[in-house]
């Protein structure tokens, strides 16, 4: 073998060995931290792979869905982009303590779903985790997420398409059910 050819393979191997180390895996996750990720799942109902927004839970040592990803209402955002920046978002509350509640608002006249620490904030830039399409009911999209958190609903919510209802994400965290995620899933 030519010493250029095994240069090549040395270097093909060595992009491949740090591009596998970089991308986070699921068997490498933190044990004691909840770890938000997108991911390529199947969605039931199309029967196609679509961006989904998943938790590594560390008590139950195990992945939770959160939410699919279909829409491309929002001309900025397809589908896996919005899924990576929701996803984003919701980690960063998470790490800051203030991914316990979920609950409807407001910002910019945008309906939305917004992330708190306490029961009772308002909505804000700061603290909406997603935008619902205007002409989508808030709460209906609240209560549809509490029941997928609840297992009452058995399909995975898909962002697609008076009183304050709150839903508790550590109550969801312990109910969901968990999911198998395949390892060569990205």
């Amino acid at each position: 073998m030519r010493l250029s050819t095994i240069r090549n393979l040395s270097v093909l191997v060595t992009a491949i060995s740090l591009t596998l180390n970089a991308a986070p895996s699921f068997s490498q996750t933190q044990p004691d931290k909840v770890t938000f990720y997108c991911r390529s799942m199947l969605d039931i109902t199309s029967g196609e792979n679509i961006p989904t927004t998943v938790a590594w839970i560390p008590e139950r040592q195990g992945h939770i869905r959160l939410i699919g990803w279909k829409s491309e209402y929002f001309y900025r955002w397809n589908p896996q982009a919005r899924c990576q920046a929701v996803t984003q978002k919701i980690q960063n509350l998470s790490n800051q303590g203030r991914f316990n509640f979920l609950a409807t608002g407001a910002v910019n006249n945008y309906p939305v779903i917004c992330a708190f620490a306490s029961q009772g904030e308002s909505c804000d830039s700061n603290n909406q985790v997603f935008t619902i399409k205007p002409h989508d009911n808030p709460d209906e999209v609240l209560a549809h997420l509490l029941g997928i958190f609840e297992g009452r609903a058995s399909k995975i919510f898909n962002q697609s398409s008076g009183q304050k209802r709150t839903l508790s994400v550590n109550s969801y965290f312990q109910k969901a059910p968990l999911i198998e995620i395949p390892t060569s899933s990205k």
